[in-house]
């Protein structure tokens, strides 16, 4: 049921955002798009202040659960809850001062910018503090819910655009993130106050960072460096779509990681509870055969079934096909990484940077290599295909 639900919740989310950027695309043009895109920098480098902590609360919480010590849990989650606030009040406070100087010069375009902007950076702290909380809870069915509403508040703006295009697409843009905040803090798993322990903090901070740096090296410079390499090799239309197939494949791979985020924190609190690393690889043991067959099944469909729907559904992305199909054996690399966590859970932060070190080189050797030999387009996605095996 949780991961019917989370994979359901994440599925719907990708379509209706689909189905919402093409009206918006109807009645938004580029140049007004960009100019709200643009200042979409400072929320992204929001995810920093993080400092790791999400990574170690993920970590710690079920850890701590598994051996009893729900105090010492109530006290990790305070300690970051105190922090996100804090971090996310004086950024968003700057934000705010420079939005209501914007609205003092008249600059309503600018204002109404960085009002996203505000919204998005509370979001991506608190929120992305809640989810880890549900997810290290096993509270999947109220996190599904919470993304469920976030994706029906930003479908229901959609009329707007006909008769207000500019306001619709500033509502649009924080709507969701608005209503799925305040659900989540509403039946957010546990309440803790303001919890301040300045070595506590310096202790998890310290910790967290070394396990981010490797997911950093993992996902966003790995995206970073996917989108280079395909700009430098096929401009904009390979970064196009590359993109587009990006976008398939993860959709393909919903329920293969909707299995692994169920089993993460069943694993971290199973060691918990045992300090067994074999205990804890053999509860691992059936749901990853359980995602492996899961995961053969939709690769096979994206080879056979998914590309005469392609080419049905959007001829312009034709091209697109060899690249997801490509892009879609990832999906069997999910389904066998669940183990891996255990990484994450013995804080072996040293051997997840190599590794990702590692598949990093790999995924370049290998895109420049094939391109070479004049694949270009399809370089990048073998190249990253390759490395992801090489990591996991």
């Amino acid at each position: 049921q949780s991961i019917s639900m989370v994979a359901s919740a994440n599925l719907l989310g990708m379509v209706l955002g689909v189905v919402g950027s093409l009206v918006q695309a109807h009645f938004i043009a580029p140049d007004d798009l960009g100019f709200v895109r643009k200042y979409a920098v400072v929320a992204n480098s929001a995810i920093f202040l993080s400092l790791g902590l999400f990574t170690i609360l993920q970590r710690e919480y079920p850890v701590l659960l598994g051996r009893g010590e729900q105090e010492q849990a109530r006290r990790v989650a305070a300690i970051v809850q105190s922090w996100v606030l804090l971090a996310s009040g004086i950024v968003c406070g700057i934000l705010t001062a420079i939005m209501l100087l914007e609205i003092v010069q008249g600059k309503w375009r600018e204002a109404a910018a960085w009002f996203i902007q505000i919204v998005a950076v509370f979001s991506t702290l608190y929120v992305g503090y809640l989810t880890c909380l549900f997810r290290s809870g096993q509270e999947f069915e109220r996190l599904a819910k919470g993304q469920f509403v976030s994706s029906i508040a930003g479908t229901a703006v959609l009329p707007l655009f006909v008769w207000l295009p500019f306001p619709a697409l500033v509502l649009r843009s924080v709507v969701g993130q608005i209503f799925s905040s305040a659900y989540l803090h509403l039946v957010r798993p546990i309440k803790v106050g303001w919890c301040w322990l300045w070595r506590d903090w310096l202790d998890l901070v310290k910790r967290g960072m070394r396990l981010y740096a490797g997911t950093y090296l993992r996902y966003s410079l790995w995206l970073s460096v996917e989108i280079w390499l395909m700009l430098h090799l096929a401009g904009d239309v390979g970064v196009g779509l590359l993109v587009f197939s990006k976008m398939i494949a993860d959709a393909m791979s919903q329920v293969s990681y909707a299995i692994n985020q169920v089993y993460l924190p069943r694993l971290a609190q199973h060691f918990g509870q045992t300090g067994s690393v074999r205990a804890c690889l053999k509860l691992a043991l059936k749901p990853t055969l359980v995602n492996l067959g899961i995961s053969l099944l939709v690769t096979l469909g994206v080879w056979l079934v998914l590309p005469p729907i392609l080419e049905f559904a959007f001829p312009k992305y034709v091209q697109a096909i060899p690249l997801v199909r490509i892009l879609a054996l990832q999906t069997l690399v999910v389904g066998v990484s669940l183990p891996l966590y255990m990484v994450v859970v013995l804080e072996g932060y040293l051997t997840q940077i190599l590794a990702a070190v590692l598949g990093l080189a790999v995924f370049v050797s290998v895109a420049l290599l094939l391109a070479r030999l004049g694949l270009e387009q399809s370089a990048v996605a073998w190249g990253t295909l390759v490395g992801q095996v090489t990591f996991a």
